[in-house]
């Protein structure tokens, strides 16, 4: 069995009435779904729909591209992608553009960090268990999956900035960059709206939420931490609700792609020690104010065991919630200062 769950955060309703010269202010909302395999919604306030949809038109532009850049299934004409980068495994270096450079250069740091908790080399490991996902059936064999491993090592990917160029070092090495992507074009996408003049801008994509300023009458916006258990069985449903702004929450969860063998489910999130799917945790939110360390954040925290994890975080300046796989509630004191649910309760069990 083939599954695909919902975006696991949504914006909630943002209430309250505007006062003097915000008072022209309205929300306007858009949405489009060719993106980064995901939808992606924009939700903003302008003086008028024409004024929105400029800066809308600037964030599908800049994720457009940066969707192309970032590609390892498909080409295009006129771009190195990471599909041309792939393909060139063991034969030569590909030149590229900065976006591409400056994403693996951030993903790097977070694989030292993270003690090699999130890997953007683990591409051929990643593919067997796509291909076996989608057929539905079986488990990959764990010998194919070591053989694939051994082609994942990080530090044959090599960058240089001087040249512009990355090669990946071994014949059958391959990138794969769902731990950053989205999260990172997001936060180059709304650098550009900004500069177009966008003040009060919230972006959803996949499991990401970023808020880059508030709504006119209030601080803050509220978002919706989608329930794991609600999501695996395709209703609607929160499992808590924070507010925030200038910040982006990402979620990583066990629900989002999965398949079921022999009764036992086995999702996308793998643990490179171990090579199978991660189970510690049915979902982890972590709050930051860069968008691809929060997505990255999010993966790693998924994937190590909680005190590893905590240390991870607070090394970062990022604020998270863990929902184990009983169902408990792990939160850092600033996650639950801005939790709902929580209520500035700080660390410890939740309901």
């Amino acid at each position: 069995m083939r599954r695909f769950c919902a975006i696991g955060l949504a914006l909630l309703a943002v209430l309250g009435g505007c006062a003097g010269p915000e008072a022209r202010l309205r929300r306007y909302q858009t949405a489009f779904m060719d993106l980064f395999d995901t939808v992606t919604e924009v939700t903003g306030y302008a003086e008028s729909r024409e004024a929105f949809d400029g800066w809308a038109a600037v964030i599908r532009d800049r994720m457009e591209e940066l969707h192309r850049l970032y590609d390892i299934y498909y080409e295009y004409d006129g771009v190195n992608n990471l599909r041309t980068v792939n393909q060139n495994a063991g034969i030569a270096p590909v030149a590229v553009d900065r976006a591409v450079i400056d994403m693996l250069l951030l993903a790097r740091e977070w694989y030292e960090l993270s003690g090699g908790a999130v890997n953007v080399a683990l591409g051929p490991v990643l593919r067997i268990w796509h291909d076996y996902r989608t057929e539905g059936e079986r488990l990959p064999p764990m010998e194919d999956l070591t053989a694939a491993a051994a082609v994942c090592g990080i530090d044959d990917m090599i960058i240089d900035e001087a040249a512009g160029t990355v090669f990946l070092a071994k014949p059958g090495m391959s990138l794969d960059v769902g731990s950053v992507a989205k999260a990172y074009a997001v936060e180059l996408a709304v650098k550009a709206a900004r500069e177009a003049g966008a003040r009060s801008l919230l972006i959803s994509a996949g499991g990401n939420i970023t808020a880059a300023g508030p709504p006119p009458d209030r601080a803050y916006w509220r978002i919706g931490v989608q329930d794991p258990d609600a999501a695996a069985a395709g209703t609607q449903g929160y499992a808590d609700v924070v507010r925030m702004t200038g910040l982006t929450i990402s979620c990583s969860g066990g629900y989002q792609r999965y398949y079921t063998v022999d009764g036992q489910t086995y999702h996308h999130i793998i643990d490179p020690a171990t090579l199978t799917p991660a189970n510690r945790y049915q979902k982890v939110a972590v709050i930051h104010g860069d968008p691809g360390v929060a997505d990255l954040l999010s993966t790693a925290l998924f994937i190590l065991p909680y005190d590893e994890g905590l240390a991870l975080a607070e090394s970062a300046g990022a604020d998270a919630l863990w929902i184990g796989a009983d169902g408990g509630w792990r939160a850092t004191e600033g996650y639950a200062e801005v939790s709902e649910t929580l209520g500035g309760y700080g660390a410890g069990e939740g309901t």
